[in-house]
């Protein structure tokens, strides 16, 4: 029996360096059933033109479009508009996957069980770049987590679930997650398709176009309401070399927040604080939360802007911002799929 096409959709901006093992990686799958889709959103192709000359095995059987830089939401569009695919692989070029791991994930939705299951996500793990670049590929695959998905706190606070923890198995059991983490997901097409927003001004658009640092928090609360959950798969491994460091080294949340702030850009904070009011809009306002999180969100939320307005004043400007984009904003709130009620949302939280 034929296996499902699998469309890789892989977005291109800068970090060349990471390009030959990734791609090797890539190219190493043991899932027979591939079509590769680049994007390279460099100012002048410098991606492509990397892998036509280090990587022409590569470069002959990938399909190539080079425009200007979309993001990783509107690059990612892009390609889900052009795929041949049943499932669309949105995949990272700072990782190293494993050989089965796209076999896998597309093993765990074709399971009949899953057949409305939206997404699979595998475990990701740190990759230590400097040993893989030093040719030390075996000591690069760390066992230390970056990611089993999304987790969500009742206030509406996002992490990436298990992040700096050793992997000793202690999730293969099965998690609590809202959904995949933006780096690396397999999602199945008939469940883009049901909830894409169909007034984007480039075309259909999958991830919001207004969102860029949450926008993956976005997608995975679109697929939640729209009854499309997430899969999380502990077979399927692939290692990730997070170029935003993280701050697992604070034993509590208040530390782990400042010191994630603090090692923000300001472009990264910027964007990290409008993404969270743009969902705050979208996905949480009047959507049926009981009394307890619409509390514990509200007062975290205050807290958010006290902290702002006390040391991050530039950022009180994304309120301007958000207001001129709110027809937008709400645009897309209108066009979301509701179906499933907020109590079962509720039991998503940790």
């Amino acid at each position: 029996m034929t296996q499902p096409l699998v469309t890789i959709g892989l977005v291109l901006f800068k970090g060349e360096h990471y390009l030959k093992p990734c791609l090797e990686s890539l190219m190493a799958q043991d899932y027979p059933n591939l079509e590769f889709l680049f994007r390279d959103q460099n100012p002048n192709g410098e991606g492509r033109a990397y892998i036509e000359k280090e990587l022409p095995a590569v470069f002959a059987k990938a399909k190539f479009e080079i425009g200007p830089n979309l993001m990783h939401s509107g690059g990612h569009n892009s390609l889900i508009r052009k795929m041949s695919g049943a499932y669309y692989l949105c995949a990272s070029y700072d990782m190293w996957y494993s050989p089965d791991v796209i076999s896998k994930l597309v093993e765990a939705l074709e399971k009949p069980e899953n057949a409305k299951v939206g997404t699979a996500t595998p475990k990701l793990r740190f990759w230590d770049f400097e040993k893989a670049k030093a040719g030390d590929l075996g000591a690069s695959l760390t066992n230390r987590f970056d990611s089993c998905g999304i987790a969500m706190r009742p206030f509406h606070h996002f992490t990436d679930l298990g992040q700096g923890e050793t992997d000793s198995g202690q999730y293969d059991a099965g998690v609590k997650i809202l959904g995949p983490s933006g780096a690396l997901t397999l999602f199945r097409r008939e469940a883009l398709e049901d909830i894409k927003f169909e007034g984007g001004k480039n075309g259909p658009e999958y991830y919001d176009e207004l969102i860029h640092y949450k926008n993956d928090v976005d997608m995975a609360y679109r697929l939640q309401w729209a009854g499309w959950p997430t899969v999380f798969v502990p077979q399927a491994v692939a290692w990730h070399e997070r170029q935003a460091k993280n701050a697992d080294q604070f034993t509590t949340l208040a530390g782990r927040i400042v010191k994630s702030r603090s090692e923000k850009s300001l472009w990264a904070r910027e964007s990290s604080f409008f993404g969270q009011e743009v969902m705050y809009a979208k996905d949480f306002r009047d959507r049926g939360f009981s009394l307890s999180v619409r509390i514990q969100t509200a007062l975290y939320r205050l807290a958010s802007i006290v902290f702002v307005a006390l040391f991050e004043r530039t950022l009180l400007k994304q309120f301007k911002l958000i207001d001129e984009k709110k027809p937008e904003i709400l645009a897309r709130r209108d066009a979301m799929k509701i179906r499933v009620p907020a109590s079962e949302i509720e039991k998503l939280m940790i």
